[in-house]
């Protein structure tokens, strides 16, 4: 049985393979690579030790290069602009035929993608710190090095070939769970995570609205709304600056959304009234730490401005030596959003068709929005995509330096050698669900 489900993702992953090549990725791909996950999982379980050692190790490998290849085949919309004849190319191809309008020194070009990769490791390492904060706030302290970063790469390595941030948030809350033993803790904190990291993004379009509202300006103008650009602006303030108002307070005093549930609950949709109960129950958790929260927030804060900030540098990598960098950063903060509710793969598509939108005018044209869009996504996996590396070491018998739970190590005893299995999205499953299930009860 071990070997047919084997044969099962084989074949899964296969179909995966060829879909990635065709540039053909989404939901669908998606489906068959959850089909490969879970049969490739349980099948493995049920082969011998020395058969597991030699699947695990090609699935790596197969992993590895599937998706350096999805990564690169994916297809780039064409601008706009464009004539009839154009076609969407691959990341690759849009980059060659892009670079070659671009007439900027090769040491001008290497020294601001350069910095570009060194400020969005930055913001990996602000990220990672802000979940390091809220697992020590339940509780769970892990080595931040050795174990809170490389999770982190990792996940964001899984996460380039997947939609929005779903392999980032599984895999760093797989192994804060796997290796703590502490799931409801785990999935509390995660939970949290994604208010604050949303409530960051928000922040970083407040702060820089002012700063780049000619980027609106210019928008509205090609939309033939000029007019508009005030009541634009006063929409996104209301919105962002509503969004961060309410999870700051939430953060401080998480009573108070309760006290209002109760009193305007009622009227509001159930979506939202159910994400408000969520937020409320995460925060409650760390009451008497809002010195935490602050901190984990301003982290994330710091994330999202400094991926911003990547386009900025690489729009001076290509040679737009009239690029702002205020309206480039803000601009580039609504362009994150958009990607990140995008159901492409790491928004690929998504990321240029917003960048030319908002940016063109900044930039110069339809061509260098989207070619700083694509080299922004280079440089930000550039500087995180070595991440792979560290899925390697995360064998069997790897365990964190040290886990503290309350202040106490723990044993590991929980975890089988011999059934030890990466990143189980079947257990992760079930782990949420207990959790949500529990939740409801209470």
């Amino acid at each position: 049985m071990g070997a047919l489900l084997i044969l099962v993702s084989l074949a899964a992953f296969a179909r995966l393979c060829r879909m990635a090549w065709d540039g053909n990725l989404g939901l669908v791909a998606i489906a068959f690579l959850i089909v490969a996950a879970i049969s490739f999982s349980v099948g493995r379980k049920q082969i011998g030790a020395e058969g597991r050692k030699l699947v695990d190790v090609l699935a790596k490998v197969g992993f590895t290069l599937a998706g350096c290849m999805a990564l690169l085949r994916h297809p780039i919309p064409c601008p706009p602009d464009a004539d009839a004849a154009c076609v969407p190319l691959p990341v690759y191809e849009t980059i060659t035929a892009y670079i070659d309008k671009v007439d900027v020194p090769m040491e001008t070009f290497l020294l601001f993608a350069g910095i570009a990769m060194g400020v969005k490791f930055v913001g990996v390492l602000s990220s990672a710190f802000a979940w390091h904060l809220l697992l020590v706030g339940q509780g769970i302290r892990f080595p931040y090095w050795q174990k809170i970063v490389t999770s982190f790469l990792i996940g964001r390595f899984i996460g380039t070939f997947l939609p929005s941030t779903i392999g980032l948030d599984g895999y760093t809350l797989y192994e804060a769970g796997k290796y703590s033993n502490q799931w409801p803790r785990a999935i509390t904190a995660k939970g949290l995570e994604k208010f604050i990291g949303v409530t960051g993004l928000f922040l970083g379009m407040v702060v820089t609205l002012p700063f780049g509202y000619s980027v609106i300006e210019n928008v509205m103008a090609d939309l033939g709304k000029p007019e508009a650009a005030g009541a634009m602006a006063g929409a996104i303030l209301a919105v962002a600056g509503g969004v961060s108002s309410v999870v700051v307070i939430g953060l401080v005093k998480p009573g108070l959304i309760t006290w209002s549930l109760g009193i305007v609950g009622r009227i509001m949709p159930g979506a939202i009234r159910g994400k408000l109960e969520q937020f409320t129950i995460a925060a409650g958790a760390y009451k008497g730490k809002v010195g935490i929260l602050m901190l984990a927030l301003a982290n994330k804060f710091v994330t999202h401005f400094t991926t911003a900030m990547v386009y900025f540098f690489t729009a001076l990598a290509i040679g737009v030596v009239g690029a702002e960098f205020w309206p480039v950063v803000f601009g580039s903060t609504i362009q994150i959003l958009a990607t990140l509710l995008s159901p492409t793969i790491a928004g690929e598509g998504a990321r240029e068709a917003f960048q030319a939108l908002l940016l063109k005018d900044e930039l110069g044209g339809v061509a260098p929005a989207v070619l700083s869009g694509a080299l922004g996504f280079i440089a930000a996996e550039a500087a995180t995509l070595w991440g792979g590396a560290f899925l390697w070491t995360r064998k069997g018998g790897w365990r964190p330096r040290f886990c503290e739970v309350d202040g106490k190590q723990v044993d590991y005893a929980w975890i089988d050698d011999e059934s030890d299995v990466g990143f189980d999205a079947k257990r992760l499953a079930e782990a949420r669900a207990a959790h949500a299930g529990s939740a409801t009860e209470e």
